[in-house]
């Protein structure tokens, strides 16, 4: 009898999973909504004449469009949130 090999359980898939568990949901969407506002992310990153603060900010804007993309989330759609949701 020969053993079949064990199947890995797929890391990126259960990320994938856990991250849509903590932010598809309205607790989510408004620590979300808030990471899209103080990340930059529908921002200019660009701040004349300093080119740190622009890299800390482009380095930040990256993170949360990280998550977004990894959750199949749209920057544009946090823009439509409730007002409820986007003012907590």
């Amino acid at each position: 009898m020969v053993d079949k090999p064990r199947q890995e359980a797929n890391p990126l898939s259960e990320l994938h999973t856990d991250m849509r568990s903590v932010f598809l949901n309205e607790p989510g969407l408004r620590v979300l909504n808030y990471l899209c506002k103080v990340g930059h992310v529908n921002d200019a990153t660009y701040v004349p004449g300093d080119t740190h603060e622009t890299a800390h900010r482009e380095g930040m804007r990256r993170v949360v469009i990280s998550i977004l993309r990894f959750i199949d989330k749209d920057p544009q759609e946090l823009l439509n949130l409730p007002k409820e949701v986007e003012d907590e």
